[in-house]
């Protein structure tokens, strides 16, 4: 078993002993906002780290292309908003997709310039009515 694997079935574990305790609150009306927020925020964390673990299995064996980068970075802008929604969001965070954000948009905007223009499609009339 590789370091990332052992670090994610650590982490894992770490939720997985929570949650009893974590549902009898839930279950009972006892659990705080705060503390709601914070499982919220490790269940992310978790999230986060089983994201990266399949992106990097299935990761292309070349270069990313565009594609792939407009995939992660949408990944990672979902991660963002639930993050928040549910008020978890760090300013950290913000800042790195922020800067996410901008160099997909500058490698966007070049490829862009550089595509060719769109073939023509051909038209073609509809067939005509039999006759009667």
């Amino acid at each position: 078993m590789d370091q990332q694997t052992a670090e994610l079935v650590r982490a894992l574990a770490g939720v997985n002993k929570h949650v009893p305790e974590i549902s009898h609150e839930l279950l009972t009306g006892t659990m705080t906002s705060d503390r709601e927020r914070a499982f919220a925020e490790l269940l992310m964390e978790l999230a986060d780290v089983l994201t990266t673990h399949a992106n990097d299995r299935d990761a292309p064996a070349g270069p990313l292309t565009l594609a792939d980068r407009v995939s992660i970075t949408g990944r990672q802008l979902l991660a963002v908003a639930m993050r928040l929604r549910t008020t978890t969001a760090t300013p950290d965070q913000l800042h790195e997709t922020a800067g996410l954000l901008v160099a997909l948009a500058e490698v966007l905007q070049l490829y862009a310039d550089k595509l060719p223009p769109p073939a023509p499609t051909e038209t073609t009339d509809p067939p005509e009515p039999p006759d009667r």
